[in-house]
């Protein structure tokens, strides 16, 4: 699997100037990995064989969720010497149990094409221990659409075909990085399955998968499943990729 590419100070050393996130890289400064999410594994350091969303410079699909994580939750990781503390939370047997990892996997996992998974606030982390404020202001703003134009510059990810906004957080950075104003205002009001074409790369708008149900005016629609998985195949058939022969059972609530 080719790895994330060395890292520039410029991300490494950013500090939110109101201190309400950390930068993971306070915490873990050995820490290499620009997303978490690249890798899952557990306790004991054994790798997730099939959790292969950390892929750069052959990566087909962009998957780009909201926050990374919560900045307790790294430090009880990193304290009790969890091997990876910065990698994906793992939802199988009595771990971590985050929901969002899981769902996306059962959906991502029916795409075939080499992926990479980020946060669209990368390693800015969340004050508390579940909850907390997302990470706000002009120079967060400024430091995620700096982060989001160095992952998909070509010299980075040379094969990129496709950028999956997973909820409205990814939705406007990425509209806000691409487009122009009015364009970008455009995009961000169209409705769950919305795409669009900008430096030739393929942008969908889906509902992030860790919600598991969602309101609107005409009732209730799912996040993650078979429902949500009517709008990943968009992505397939748009950009020429290829689904597993039939859907992976669904093993979720």
């Amino acid at each position: 699997m080719d790895r994330t590419p060395k890292l520039p100070t410029w991300i490494r050393r950013f500090t939110d100037p109101k201190k309400k996130c950390t930068n993971v890289y306070e915490l873990l400064p050995r820490e290499t990995k620009l997303f978490g999410t690249e890798s899952l594994v557990d306790w004991d350091g054994v790798a997730e064989p099939s959790w292969n969303y950390g892929f750069w410079k052959t990566a087909e699909l962009f998957l780009l969720a909201q926050d990374a994580s919560n900045a307790e939750l790294i430090k009880q990781r990193r304290d009790t010497k969890h091997p990876d503390p910065f990698c994906a939370f793992d939802w199988r047997c009595s771990s971590d149990g985050f929901e969002t990892n899981r769902n996306l996997h059962w959906l991502a996992q029916q795409i075939d094409c080499r992926k990479l998974y980020g946060s669209a606030l990368v390693g800015l982390l969340k004050d508390g221990s579940r909850g907390g404020a997302t990470p706000k202001g002009t120079r967060v703003r400024q430091y995620t659409m700096d982060v989001l134009e160095w992952v998909i510059d070509p010299d980075r990810t040379p094969l990129l075909k496709a950028i999956a906004c997973l909820g409205t957080t990814a939705r406007d950075l990425v509209a806000d990085v691409l487009l122009d104003r009015h364009a970008a205002t455009q995009f961000k009001r169209q409705e769950v399955g919305a795409s669009i074409r900008s430096r030739n790369l393929y942008v969908i708008y889906l509902r992030h998968p860790g919600r598991r149900w969602a309101f609107r005016q005409n009732g209730l629609e799912r996040g993650c499943g078979p429902n949500a998985w009517q709008h990943w195949k968009k992505i397939a058939r748009d950009c020429g990729l290829k689904t597993a022969p039939q859907p992976w059972m669904w093993l979720g609530p």
